[in-house]
């Protein structure tokens, strides 16, 4: 229920409880604190407390005497001032609004601390990969690059693929001629991760939807320390480098590896050479000799017209071969 006082000077900032106090004595010219208390309802010291209140706006004023009495000042005149200097504060805070909205505006911006995070320890680095991973819901995106902190855990790939996350990976040719890793990557391809070779990449890096990457500090710290990016234009910088790496690169071979020529492995052998594979490795993985990898390379780049091994197994994939 509204106070008697019905918030005449609200607008003002008076408090209800001096708005009263303010309306009893300007009812009851030269009342003292005590008689004021007793009409109010309040202690003696509160009633003192209210005028002394008052009379710091300029609404009452204090007469000498024992008891001392109290007296309103004329309205007109008294909250007229009141509303003087209320309009004045009113105009400073207006004159500050450009102040406050630069202060507000530099609030809103991102800090660097907020974008870019640097991940320490081995223990740390997979551990926040594997946040990642599990926070991931519409893409993932690879580049897998030698030195690996640790094996692919392809059983969390297959359940990323099993809730419709699409993983995209861009392999580096040292990275798939490692001993059994071309099976492992086979493996996951046949899960449904969309799998492509390069010679070389520029780093190791893992993009998870449009949130976070995370790549290494430097070439050579993988294991010590990493940095993890959040949405920003670095982030789509990222993620652009990935797209132009990503259209640059040749298929990961199936395990049948598709033919050449008649039954033979030449098509195989083909996206090894686009991925920069040596001879030795492609011997590896074929299970042949250095020698007949050797006779097969000859034989391609003369059937394509090729001058180097990488520009026939370019030539191938773009002929439809691979």
């Amino acid at each position: 229920m509204r106070s008697a006082s019905g918030g005449l000077l609200e607008g003002l900032g008076i408090p209800e409880a001096e708005q009263n106090t303010y309306l009893r004595v300007l009812a009851s010219p030269h009342c003292t604190a005590a008689g004021l208390a007793a009409e109010l309802g309040i202690t003696a010291d509160r009633a003192e407390r209210l005028l002394a209140a008052l009379a710091q706006h300029g609404l009452v004023a204090r007469h000498d005497g024992a008891p001392a009495r109290w007296s309103a000042a004329a309205p007109d005149v008294a909250i007229e001032a009141l509303l003087l200097r209320r309009e004045e504060e009113l105009l400073r805070t207006r004159g500050r609004v450009g102040e406050l909205m630069r202060a507000y505006r530099r609030a809103q911006q991102p800090q660097a601390a907020d974008l870019v995070e640097v991940v320490t320890g081995q223990a740390a680095i997979a551990e926040r990969w594997r946040q990642m991973q599990d926070g991931a819901r519409r893409h993932l995106l690879l580049f897998d690059k030698p030195p690996h902190i640790s094996r692919t855990d392809t059983e969390l790939e297959r359940s990323l693929l099993a809730r419709g996350v699409r993983i995209r990976a861009v392999y580096e040719a040292g990275s798939v001629s490692a001993p059994g890793r071309l099976a492992e990557i086979r493996e996951v391809v046949a899960a449904g991760e969309e799998a492509r070779m390069l010679p070389e990449l520029p780093c190791k890096l893992a993009m998870v939807d449009d949130r976070w990457a995370m790549l290494p500090v430097a070439t050579g710290s993988e294991a010590q320390a990493a940095v993890l990016v959040r949405a920003s234009s670095l982030l789509d910088a990222l993620n652009g480098m990935f797209e132009a790496y990503w259209h640059r690169a040749v298929r990961v071979p199936d395990a049948s590896g598709p033919p050449l020529g008649s039954g033979d492995r030449k098509g195989e052998l083909l996206t090894l050479l686009s991925a920069g594979f040596t001879d030795d490795s492609i011997a590896r993985q074929l299970g042949v000799s250095p020698r007949t990898v050797q006779r097969w390379v000859r034989e391609v780049m003369d059937a394509l017209g090729a001058r180097t091994r990488f520009q026939a197994g370019i030539q191938a994939a773009r002929a439809g071969l691979l």
